[in-house]
Formats: C-alpha cells, structure tokens, sequence
C-alpha cells in the first residue's frame, strides 16, 4: 500500500469524527424576562427531564430540587434584565457553578429534663434537630423546650421564627452576613439571640400581634391566635443548599374551648437563597371565614399599599426593632387579590382577609437596611415591593434549546 493511500486511510476516521462533531447540538435555555418583569434575580424551573440530573446551567447558581407532586426538578437562579432574553448552557454537574448553602430551615427540642408543668426544666441547654414534632400538650410561650420557641428558617438576606404555641407570630432574625446561623443561636439558652451579635439578632417588636404575616382568625373579640388547637405538627421538607421548606399541621383549630367552627390547617413555608421572600402555602379542610394574615401595625412607621393586576401588598417601613430606637426593618405582606376580601386596620395589625377558601398563597418579606444598603428609605423599600409584585405577576420565561 503505497504512502498516498495510507494517509488517506489514517484522514478518513479524522474527517468523519469531524462530521459527527458538527453535528452535536448544545443544548442550553432560553430565558425571556418580560418588558413588565422585576428586575431581580428570580428562580425559575428548568423543563429537563428528571432522569438528565447530571445536568446543571452554565454560570449561574443552579441545583436539583424536590418538587410538590414528589418528583425532582432543576432551578436555577437568573437575573435577566425586563424587555430581553438570554441564553445559558445546560453541562455538565462536575463543569457547572458551585452552589453554596444559603437555606436552611430547622426545629429543636430540649433534651436532658424533664416538664414541671407547662415549664420543661434541665440543668443544660443541650438540643436536638429534629424532622417531624408533635407539640406536647403543656408546651406554650416561654416552655423552654424549644430552640428560639419553635421552628426557623433563613436565606443568606434574611431569618424568620414562628412562635410553635398558641401565639403563632412569625418574627425574623436580621443577618450580617449570608452563611447560615440558625444552627447556632438559642444554644446558651434564651436571651442571647435578642441582642445584636456577631452574627445579626431576634428584630422584630412582635407584641401581641401576628408578627410579619401568621395566621388568626377575625372574631368578634378582635384576633383570635391558635388558642384552641387539639394538635399541631412540624415537618421538614426540604433543606438543599438553595431551598429550604416545612409544613405546619393544625388539627381542629377553632374558636373557643368547645371545638366551634373547627378546621384543620396546613401551612407550607418555603424560602429560596439570594432572596428575604418566604413563599406560604395553606390548604383549609372546608372554607372557613375570617382567617387572616398579620402584619405588625407599629407607630411611626409608614405604610405602603400598593395593588397590581393580580397581586397586592401591605408593607411598612421605620423603627420597629428590638434592637435600637431607631433601627427600622421593612416589612410585607403579599396576597393574590382575587383571594382575599380586603386590608384593614386591627389593633395589633394591619390585617389581609382572606375569602373562606381551602386553598390559599401568600408572601412575606422583612429587609433590614443595615444589611441592605440598597434598602435605605421608605421610597426605596416602596420600589423593592413594585419590583417584587412586577415579578409576581409577569414571571420569567424558559425554554429549553438546541444551538
């Protein structure tokens, strides 16, 4: 075989390994923000099938997730300027972005003692993490059984508590930084959190309101919290290093002591990294009236109620911390207009009526302008929440394609 075949034998497979290449389509995702869109970076579900889980999106943080229905799916974390469209690569998990823990939910209980009544009592402060909580029957404020009195979650913005007794007020946790802390505070007990430390502190000035948006029920008596509940369970759903959830079970929540007007309750929470949103759930066992979302009605504070096609908000902006006269937190609460009655003025809240419905969603969201710079008036924090009810109501697009 002379020289000039051999080197034609030898090109052969080099030129068709070239063709083949040609022929490899990237595929990648589209995604579109509307002209009326937030300007934010917003997590959008990916349409890859679950069985290509080696696949993430090239450049931006991006993480496979567990979805309602069970199975899992892919998000990822986009900021996309409203009016334009941009393209990103799907590859590889071992080529993608690093995704660092910034969610984090979590319930501890008090181990070592033993109750004295409606007090549980211990020589140390020693707690365990726990998945799935029944509270005990004696449990109420102050028991100190529970870290931080109940269950917590955070993003790398912001914190929240929710009082796990018959309060049921959601308060937050204001951060320094974006690493997750809720697994170290409450550890030496009761009183540290409420003072601002190395990490951030307990914030809100909650009283005897429902903090930044729990649920009451409207009564003729003024706002009834969960007084009457014959049980209530927490569920952790979800602790990846991007999302966090839990469910809150309610059984028989009524109106006095005799069961009246029962019903049972499931609220899910859930909270996204890079975001002070918690996104809330509720599914009713009938229709009951006059349940309510509160948000804390301080003096000296400005409110801010704006409405858009399909969403609502009630915010407030000024001094309503702990943690110094004049430190201000922005909080809000956001509502599906076509779900609720209407907002109006309690004595401890700015309340949001909902319809008697057995399925419901709504949004909260508190800023601390010591971590938020961006976020240094009332005017400010105003065009957060126009930008927030803009993303709601015209969410980013994706698609996936073939280059």
């Amino acid at each position: 075989m002379n020289k000039v075949m051999k080197l034609g034998l030898v090109l052969l497979p080099i030129l068709t390994a070239c063709d083949n290449a040609k022929n490899i389509k990237e595929k990648g995702v589209l995604v579109n923000n509307p002209a009326e869109g937030g300007a934010m970076t917003q997590w959008v579900s990916v349409p890859v099938p679950d069985a290509q889980s080696q696949w993430r999106v090239k450049g931006v943080p991006s993480e496979w997730r567990n979805t309602p229905e069970g199975g899992k799916a892919l998000f990822a974390a986009i900021n996309v300027t409203p009016g334009t469209s941009e393209y990103y690569p799907l590859t590889r998990i071992s080529a993608g972005q690093p995704v660092e823990d910034f969610a984090h939910a979590e319930l501890s209980i008090r181990t070592g003692g033993e109750w004295n009544g409606t007090v549980y009592e211990a020589q140390e402060f020693s707690f365990e993490t726990v998945e799935h909580f029944v509270a005990p029957e004696q449990l109420t404020d102050h028991s100190y059984y529970l870290r931080y009195e109940g269950p917590g979650w955070e993003s790398d913005k912001v914190g929240y508590r929710l009082y796990f007794d018959w309060r049921n007020a959601i308060d937050v946790f204001v951060k320094t930084g974006s690493d997750p802390v809720l697994s170290k505070v409450g550890q030496d007990g009761y009183d540290s959190y409420h003072l601002l430390s190395e990490w951030g502190g307990d914030a809100l000035k909650v009283g005897k309101s429902l903090g930044v948006g729990a649920l009451g029920r409207k009564t003729d008596d003024g706002i009834l919290h969960f007084q009457y509940v014959d049980n209530t369970s927490y569920t952790l759903l979800e602790n990846s290093q991007t999302s966090a959830s839990f469910k809150v079970n309610y059984e028989n929540w009524a109106l006095d002591e005799n069961g009246s007007a029962g019903v049972d309750i499931q609220t899910v929470y859930r909270i996204n990294a890079f975001d002070p949103t918690t996104h809330i759930n509720v599914k009713a066992s009938e229709a009951a009236s006059g349940i309510v979302a509160g948000l804390v009605a301080h003096d000296n504070t400005q409110v801010i109620d704006v409405k858009g096609a399909e969403w609502g908000v009630i915010g407030t902006w000024g001094p309503q911390s702990v943690l110094g006269d004049q430190d201000k937190l922005g909080l809000a609460v956001f509502y599906r207009l076509d779900q609720v009655v209407g907002v109006e003025k309690g004595e401890f809240d700015h309340l949001v009526m909902f319809k008697p419905l057995t399925a419901f969603e709504y949004k909260i969201l508190a800023v601390w302008p010591q971590r938020d710079e961006a976020i240094h008036s009332a005017e400010a924090f105003s065009t957060l929440l126009e930008d927030k009810l803009n993303a709601f109501e015209n969410p980013i697009s994706v698609q996936v394609v073939e280059k």
